[in-house]
């Protein structure tokens, strides 16, 4: 039995041995896990430096993109105010141009009718004041005088 318990003794301080050796793999392990942690923490504190940094410059152009969107959207909004008031005032001015061209035609219309009217008036009492006065006169266009016509009173008188 002796040699049972000197290999059992064995055997127990070959299994401290192993978990010392186990223990130490382990420690090794957590120090590296521990040093990839702090890495990562640095890494992370870096990380947000940079962010704060790049979030207090970008706040500034946020609230000035803001500000620029807000004017945009009122100057489209005057525009389209604008561009409606232009197209009433373009209607107007196509209403006001055809009525002024109507006018202008009635009033040609008129004033032709009116004026050749005139004229054939005046060529028509310059031709009778021209034949009476040739008639007056006598022919002087080479046509032969025109024989005066004996009025008779009665009847009787013609035979």
């Amino acid at each position: 039995m002796q040699e049972l318990e000197f290999i059992s003794g064995i055997a127990v301080v070959a299994l401290y041995v192993a978990l010392i050796a186990l223990v130490i793999y382990l420690i090794r392990a957590i120090k590296r896990i521990v040093s990839a942690v702090d890495n990562i923490n640095s890494t992370i504190d870096n990380i947000e430096s940079k962010v704060d940094h790049i979030t207090t410059k970008t706040e500034p152009l946020i609230e000035n993109s803001l500000l620029i969107t807000n004017d945009i959207k009122e100057i489209s909004s005057n525009l389209k105010i604008q561009s409606a008031k232009i197209n009433g005032i373009v209607d107007t001015v196509k209403d006001t141009t055809d009525s002024i061209v109507d006018f202008e035609q009635k009033v040609q219309r008129e004033v032709e009718t009116n004026v050749f009217d005139a004229l054939n008036m005046v060529s028509a009492v310059s031709k009778g004041i021209k034949s009476f006065l040739n008639v007056l006169s006598g022919s002087k266009n080479g046509s032969v005088p025109r024989k005066k016509i004996k009025s008779y009173e009665t009847e009787e008188d013609l035979y």
